[in-house]
Formats: structure tokens, sequence, C-alpha cells
């Protein structure tokens, strides 16, 4: 016997006692320590060995590593074997000597599943040509599954929600509540402890249920699934069911090696129990399974016609102890209801999650990058990502991309339109799940756009049965409409869906071209008359998109080679004129209303980037160069739409992206973008220090710029190289965000400052501190307009004016606040913490240029965070406030007005003979009790000094509120006292309702009462 017999001889033993031996071998892991020091396994293989918890799932782990190996590791775990536990191995062989027959058993098992292996290993995909595969494993991605049923509401959540919020949405569809599972869990044991031998598996066209078929058959003949519970699977095609003629025994229809016919009876005729079968694509059968039960064959091998074996097997009349797995898509659910026998598990395959999405990319692309550039590439597109949920969309957009990188493109830049896409998915099920529906696809894309079209009027995303009837003829079979049933009271209601609300909204865009050229455009002017209207049609917008991506010249030869449509001129006409008027329009408006902009404008970018012809585009862009999208928050999708159609333009005159939600991935897209511009103004959070230095990149110089960039945390290293870098240009607003500073950050800071004093109108620095300065700088005695604002740590700020004066400048009109740091965070919601601190916040605002008795401010602010209790200090602060003789006004921010704080204000007025006002504000529960009140009336002020306070006064005439705990109650009054010399006035503002709650303002954290 040479040595490759010996080897394949022992692989066949392992192979042959493989349920035996992971049940009995205990010495598992100083076997995998032999495996892993010769190199038959991988570290990663030993990990999940030493992993598992009990040897039974050692040795199931050890399996997968064994089957992925060859004969060579089975060869080499066997010598490894004898020589750790030789009697289990002598009793194995003495065992099979005894039994000859099971022996032969189990040698025609490992043929048959040697066969499956050979069947399953890979699959053709749509575009393959003759002889071409790929490996099933380098595709199969696991789709996620749940067991509930979903009410209208969940479903139109479903169909109705985009991008990230469509992945958070999958997210909470995989968790307990909605009994998410897997599939090596459908036939285990339900909540109640049973078990069900029948399980339907549905899912909408192109889910991957046929796909997730054929991942059984491959991984239970791998031994990776189901192998101490199933000794055979066989797996039915209704598809290739449909062709069987004569008549057949439920033996003639299985697909295996004849050679394992004997077997096979065996196990069918002694173990039934242990025989799975996979009926897949239930939905595709084109004869009928109602068939009188009478008629049924009771045993495997009865000849009968297709229809009725099937039926004997689904209905459980032929070897009824048998396990049964279905997979059909959603629209034939009620059909197979009607013959499937009960009790059954129901599953359904939702599609991918994000994760899903992203790992079906990283199977496809050989290369890690490619890889990584597709799938950052798709995310930037909201409703390609939305539609990647859907495997078919995920195997389309991989192969545009993979013909992309063959053709030696590294970097892409994106797909070239959304509409293409999907004129692609519906081609791909038009060619491949319509065959058999007896209508054009002409007919059957009318139908669905009548529908959609319906639909987009009405809002309405569920369609009832006679709804959808009267539109498309047999809509159970048609694979982009999803169907469901949903409980109406006592009784049910057959409701339908299309995929996903975009493709609803393509389908009507498409439906508008299907039309005769005159009844077309007449549809065309309606729907863009019905947008031009406003707000109340927003929903037809992405329609209007649609009909820009059919209009694109590529997307237009496609649908046309195919014989769907052909876009006319005058549409065509119709749609430029529109988006001229759009952007036109819009030009008007911004300049109208001070340069806010509507999310028209941005509607018409996406517009430009769905038709993509970049004459057009350019002249379009070319005629304005100012471009203002402040308060319009932007998605990855519309910065991507927005790099494309700003490189159309000549020049950018001006650019302010305000409060657009910006963040560094998106800020990445759109830097060609910056480089262009004169003006900029940005506003952008959460940038990294490796962010700034792309951003001071594209910058370039000499720009007209105001930076936002507070929402940030910089280190000193990059706040002084973006203090350099705005030197050469012209900087007027600008605020950072920043870690901490030093020395040299304060020289750059100064630096700044007389460079651009000219230009400048304020520079702030920001640090999540307590402490807050803000002033004009003057030089030469000389009032400028340049603001500073100071959010540092007391140290820093002293720093920082220090060197303002070692500057030659001096500050005026000095504000300074100090508040207690955890109560404008989330601690600060704590019951506790409200009732246990009074002061809130302290404002002063300083007259002239003192310079500040720093010592005594860091006192102030220990004080301030230490001891915020009024009462127990008071004396300690309104010294120190004492001392600062050029007081000019000063806030206090208090949570309740106790008599002893009412006394101190006033002795504050008497001390500080610069004092003009004094505003005294009482904050979330605290009221204004009338004994403070009138405390503050009978008491002695200056003249010229002002008090004023603000808070919540109970107006019950008896019984009152000590207290504001419900800001709903409706007995306080919204008040406001202003005293001055001997004058006293009480203002009511607004009676209270939860509308009247002080509000916060986040810019200057000051506490102001609605008026």
């Amino acid at each position: 016997m040479n040595k490759m017999e010996s080897s394949e001889d022992s692989a066949q033993f392992v192979d042959k006692y493989m349920p035996q031996l992971i049940q009995r071998v205990t010495m598992v892991m100083p076997i995998a320590d032999e495996l892993l020091a010769e190199d038959m396994i991988h570290k990663e293989m030993y990990s999940n060995i030493s992993a598992a918890r009990t040897n039974q799932s050692k040795m199931r782990e050890l399996f997968k590593a064994l089957h992925s190996g060859g004969n060579k590791v089975k060869s080499t775990f066997l010598s490894t074997l004898r020589e750790n536990e030789p009697n289990l191995v002598q009793d194995l062989e003495c065992s099979g000597k005894q039994r000859g027959e099971p022996e032969n058993k189990s040698t025609i098992s490992l043929k048959y599943k040697e066969f499956i292996r050979g069947e399953y290993a890979t699959v053709q995909e749509y575009n393959s040509l003759p002889g071409e595969h790929v490996k099933l494993d380098d595709r199969y991605t696991e789709p996620l599954i749940i067991q509930k049923h979903r009410q209208q509401r969940e479903r139109e959540e479903e169909i109705r929600s985009r991008g990230q919020n469509f992945y958070q949405v999958m997210d909470q569809r995989d968790s307990e509540t909605y009994k998410s599972t897997k599939v090596e869990r459908l036939f285990d044991p339900d909540e109640h402890g049973d078990i069900q031998r029948t399980v339907i598996l549905q899912g909408h066209s192109g889910t991957g249920k046929s796909f997730t078929s054929q991942k059984i058959m491959s991984d239970w003949a791998f031994g990776r699934l189901y192998e101490d519970q199933f000794d055979l699977v066989f797996h039915l095609r209704c598809k290739e069911l449909n062709q069987a003629t004569g008549r057949k025994s439920l033996m003639d229809l299985l697909n295996y090696d004849q050679s394992s016919s004997s077997m096979i009876k065996q196990v069918l005729h002694q173990s039934p129990e242990r025989v799975l079968f996979l009926v897949d694509g239930f939905d595709e059968l084109k004869f009928s399974l109602d068939v009188p039960k009478d008629s049924l064959p009771r045993d495997p091998w009865t000849q009968c016609s297709p229809e009725v074996t099937l039926s004997g097997l689904i209905r459980k009349q032929i070897l009824h102890e048998s396990f049964l797995l279905v997979t059909t898509r959603s629209t034939a659910l009620d059909k197979l209801k009607e013959v499937v026998k009960h009790p059954v598990r129901y599953a359904e395959i939702l599609g991918f999650s994000k994760e899903g999405v992203e790992e079906y990319f990283n199977r496809f692309f050989k290369k890690k990058q490619h890889s990584q550039q597709a799938f950052d590439s798709v995310r930037k597109n909201e409703t390609l990502f939305t539609a990647c949920f859907i495997p078919v969309i995920c195997w389309i957009i991989c192969t545009v991309y993979r013909e992309q990188f063959d053709e030696g493109t590294e970097m892409i830049q994106s797909l070239e339109t959304t509409t293409s896409i999907f004129v692609e998915f519906v081609a791909t099920l038009l060619k491949h799940d319509c065959q058999d529906l007896g209508q054009s696809a002409l007919t059957i894309l009318q139908g669905l756009g009548k529908l959609a079209e319906k639909g987009m009027e009405e809002q309405q995303v569920l369609f009832d049965h006679d709804s959808v009837s009267q539109t498309v003829s047999d809509p159970s079979k048609v694979p982009f409409l999803c169907k469901f049933l949903q409980k109406k009271r006592v009784s049910q209601t057959t409701m339908y869906s299309f995929m996903h609300l975009s493709f609803q909204e393509f389908f009507t865009a498409l439906s508008y071209m299907l039309l005769g050229d005159e009844e077309a455009q007449e549809k065309v002017r309606e729907l863009l008359s019905k947008v031009r209207r406003g707000k109340e049609n927003s929903h037809l917008l992405p329609i209007v998109q649609f009909l820009f991506g059919i209009a694109n010249k590529e997307v237009g030869k496609r649908l046309e080679d195919k014989k769907y449509i052909s876009c006319s001129q005058g549409i065509w006409t119709q749609l430029k004129h529109f988006i001229l008027e759009v952007i036109d329009k819009e030009k008007e408006d911004r300049n109208a209303i001070d340069y806010h902009i509507s999310s028209m404008w941005l509607f018409a970018f996406h517009c430009l980037y769905e038709l993509h012809v970049d004459d057009f585009v350019k002249k379009a862009m070319n005629t304005y160069t100012e471009f203002n999208l402040t308060h319009i928050p932007l998605t990855k999708t519309d910065c991507w739409v927005l790099k494309y159609c700003f490189q159309h333009c000549e020049r950018i005159q001006r650019l302010i992206l305000n409060w657009c939600k910006l963040s560094a991935e998106k800020i990445k897209i759109l830097l060609p973008a910056l480089e262009k511009c004169q003006h900029l103004e940005l506003q952008v959070d959460d940038l990294a220090d490796d962010d700034l230095d792309g951003l001071l990149t594209a910058l370039g110089e000499g720009k007209s710029l105001e930076l936002d960039l507070t929402e940030n945390n910089f280190s000193d290293e990059k706040v002084q190289d973006l203090l350099v870098a705005l030197t050469k240009h012209k900087p007027r607003n600008i605020d950072i965000g920043v870690k901490s500073i030093t020395s040299n950050t304060a020289d750059k800071f100064m630096f700044l400052v007389n460079k651009a004093h000219a230009d400048l109108e304020s520079i702030g620095l920001h640090c999540c501190e307590n402490v807050t300065l803000e002033a004009n700088l003057q030089k030469n005695g000389v009032n400028g307009t340049l603001q500073i604002s100071l959010w540092l740590k007391v140290s820093d700020m002293k720093m920082i004016c220090d060197c303002i004066r070692a500057s030659g400048y001096s500050l005026s009109e000095i504000e300074l606040r100090f508040q207690h740091k955890d109560l404008y965070g989330q601690d600060a919601v704590s019951e506790g913490l409200h009732s246990q601190i009074s002061l809130r916040g302290i404002e002063i605002t300083l007259c002239g240029d003192p310079v500040f008795d720093w010592r005594k401010l860091f006192q102030l602010v220990h004080t301030l965070e230490q001891h915020p209790e009024w009462d127990e200090h008071a004396d300690e602060l309104i010294s120190l406030l004492h001392s600062q003789t050029s007081l000019g006004d000063i806030g206090l921010f208090v949570s309740r007005l106790t008599e002893r704080c009412a006394t101190s204000v006033i002795s504050l007025s008497q001390a500080c003979p610069n004092l003009r006002m004094i505003s005294l504000h009482v904050v979330e529960q605290g009221l204004l009790l009338e004994e403070v009140l009138h405390l503050l009336r009978a008491s002695k002020r200056r003249p010229d000094c002002r008090v004023l306070v603000a808070g919540w006064r109970c107006r019950k005439p008896a019984d009152q509120c000590t207290g504001r705990k419900d800001w709903s109650l409706c007995c306080d009054d919204s008040v406001r006292l202003n005293l001055h010399g001997e004058t006293f006035t009480e203002n009511v503002i607004r009676h209270g309702k939860k509308s009247d709650r002080p509000s916060y303002h986040p810019k200057s954290n000051r506490w102001c009462v609605v008026a």
C-alpha cells in the first residue's frame, strides 16, 4: 500500500467515524497542539477549538479544520489520535470489521456527501459565461432572518426609512424582540420546547433564499451544519420540478448519485427523522398542489404525477417524521399555507444588515483595498446604500465596480447614477424571474408604473389586493412586489408593497416614459407643475430626480436596447427648462431673504447629478457663483452630489456651509470645492488633527474665511498650525476648539491678530471650561471692531490677556461669565443636584481695561465649583466681588431666591460705586416667594443702580406652590420685576405653559426668560 493510498484510507476512516469521534475523543487539545506544531491547522482555527467549551464542541471545530485541510491533514490527525487514544481507534476498527453492512453504508454516505460537495461548491452568477463559476463561500453572506410578524406601522417604517436610519431599523429587527435567528437554529426547539418539523423561509425577490438553500446543502456536506441532526439532506428545486413529466416517485425526484440508492432507501425506511427535504422556490411552481388527500402517496416509492408526489411530501403524507424546509417569495405564502401541514415555523429573510452589506463587499473583491473603496463609495449614496439590503443590488454594484478595477481604475469616483443601478436591477429580475408570467416586460412595467404612480399621488406605500389587481395582472408572481397578511380585527387582509419606497418612486418615473409621447409630456408637465407649488408636494421630488436619471444618455440607451422606453425630446426639453428655472428662482429667493436657501437648490443639484450630462451641468452651474447652504443638513450623498456639480463651476465666489451637520468624512468629499472658492464660511464638527491637515491644504492661500471649528478638540500643535495658516488668508470670524494652550500658542494667536487686524471681526478659543471672557480689542486708545472670546482655563486665559497687553493692545467692554460646570451638562438633571445647588452662574461686565487680580478670579471660580450654596458662602463671594472696583454690570443665576440672597444683592449694589445693573435670574425649580419680593421692594438701593429680577411666581390666592416640579403647571406666571431708584414695576410676561420654560442659548451659555 503506497503512501497516497494510506492517506486516502486514513481520510476515509476519519470521515466514516466522524460522529463517533466527536462524541468520544477526550484528548482534543493535545491533538490540536500537535497539529498546530506541524502546521496542519492555522492559529485562527486553533483559537476556535480552544475557545469551545465542551470536548464535543472542540471536536466539531477541529473537524472544520480537517475538512478544509484535505486528506493529508486527516491522515496526520489519525496518526496523532492513535498516539493519544489508541484504545478508541482500535475499538472503532474492530467495530467496523464486525459490521460489514454499516461500514458499507457509511462509505456510501460519504460518497453522497462528496457528490453534494461537487454540486454545490460553486455557483453561476447572472452574467456568467459558459464554464464560468465562482465559489459559493466567496459570495454567500449570512442574511438577517426574523420570526416575528410585523405590524403595518413597522412595515411602513422599513419601507420609508433611508440610509443610516434604514439600517438602524434593521438593527432593531435583529433582536430578541423580533425573534431574529440563524440558519443553524431553524430547527431548534421553540420557546415552549417544541421542535417544528416544517419551516417556511419566506423573503422578497433577490433577498437570498436560493443562495441560502445552496449554502445549507454545501455546509451539511462539509460537516459544518446539521451534522448531528440529519444523515441525509435533499434539495428539490421547484423550477426543475416544472420540467418533470410522467409518473414520478419521491425517489425519482431526488438528486443523488445512483450508487447511493440502496443506502438512501435504507435511511428513508429506517430513520426518516434523520432526513431533511429542502424545497426551494415554491413560488416558481407552475402546477397546483391542491390535490385530494386520498389520492396522495404514502411512501417515497409510489409513482404519481410530479404535483401529486410533491404535494404528498409537503403535506407530510410521505415520511411524516422527516423534516421539511420550504423557501418561497412572500407573494406565494398564502398558497403554501393552504397545503402545508401544521404546526409550522415561519421565518423571513429581510436581506442584509449594514454589517452584512460590508461583509458581502469584502467577500466579492479579492483585494481589501478594492472592497473598501467600493463600500465607502456606496455609503455616500443614501438611496443606493439603502437598496443594498437586497443582495442582488449588492451583486450589481460590485460587478460594476469590478469592471472599473479590471480596466485599471484604482481610485473610483462613484457609480454614475442611482438610476443606472435601478435600471440594471429591473432588467436582471425581468430576465431571470419573469420569464414564465405570460406577459411582456413592457406590460409588467406599465402595470407596476400605474400602481406606483397612484401610491405616490396618495402618499401610500401599502396597497390592498383590489387596488393592485386593477393595474397588475397576477401580482403574486411579479417579483418587484412584496405580499403579506395583516390582521384586521377578527379577520386577515392581504397587502402588497414595493420592496422599498425608492423602487416605488423609480417605477413612477418609468411609467411616464412608457406612455405615448404626447401623453407622457402632459404627465411630466403636471408633475413639474405640482413640484413648483412648494413643500406640500416635496414627496414627488425623488420622481423628478429619477426622470433626470432616465434622461441620462447611457441609461436611456440601455432602456431603448431593452425595448422598454424611448425618452422623447419634448420631455428632455421640459426637464432642462424646469431645472434652470429652479436654479434662477432659488437665486432670487436667496437674495430676498438674506442668503437663506431652501432645499430646492440641493434638489436641483441632485437632478443635475442624475442627469450626468457634463455640458448642460456646466451651463447650469455657471449661471451663478454664490452658494449658501446654511441650515441644510447635508448627507454623504448630498456632499458627493455637490462635489460633482461644483467641479463644473469655473469659479466659486462665495460658499457658505454653516450648520450643515458636516463631519470629517463629509468635509473630505467637499475638499475639491473648497479649493475653488474665494470666500468660505464653514462650520464643521469632530475633526481630528489629521483632518485639519487636509482642510488647510485644500484652503490654500488668499481666501476670505469665516471658520467655526468650535466643536473640535485640536491639539496645541495643530492649533498653532491653524493660526499660522490663517495668516496667509483674510480671516474674518474664527472660532477654534482646543484642548489646552501653551505660550507658543498665545504668541501665534497674537501674531495672527496683528497681521489680520484689518480683516478680523472676531476670534475665539474654546475649551470645555466654565469661565468665559469676551472683550473688544483696541490699540492706541482707539476702539476697534475686533472681539475676542476665550472659553479657557483661568490660567490659559491669563496667558492670552498678558500676551494681548504685551503686544500693545488693551481690552474694553469686558464680560466675564462663571458657571458651575456640572449644571450645564447631562448630570444636571438629577434631582439631588438641583436640590443642593443654589448659585448657578455669574456674569460680570467690567468698565475700562482693569488689570485683573487673577488670583482672586481663581478663588471665585474655586468657590463657585466647590461651594455653590449661596447661603453658606454669600459673604465670601460678595467680598470677592466688592474688590473688583471696575464692576459695571452683574448677572446672578440662582435656583432658589432666599432672603439671604436678596440681602446680599442689595449690599453689593451699595458697595460697588460703578455698578450700574444687577440682574437676578431664578432658573429651574425656584419660585419668586412673596416674602423675598417684599424684602427687595423695601430695601434701600443706590438710585443709579437698577435691579432686575426675572423668574416664576405662583398666582394662586391660597396654598401657593413653593417650587416648580412640573413645568406644565398653569398656576405659575413668568414675571419680571424692575427696581430703579424709588420706582418698582412688575410685568407678567406669560402664563405658565410648557413652552414658557426658560430657554438656554447654546452659543453664549446665557439663561434668558422667554418674553
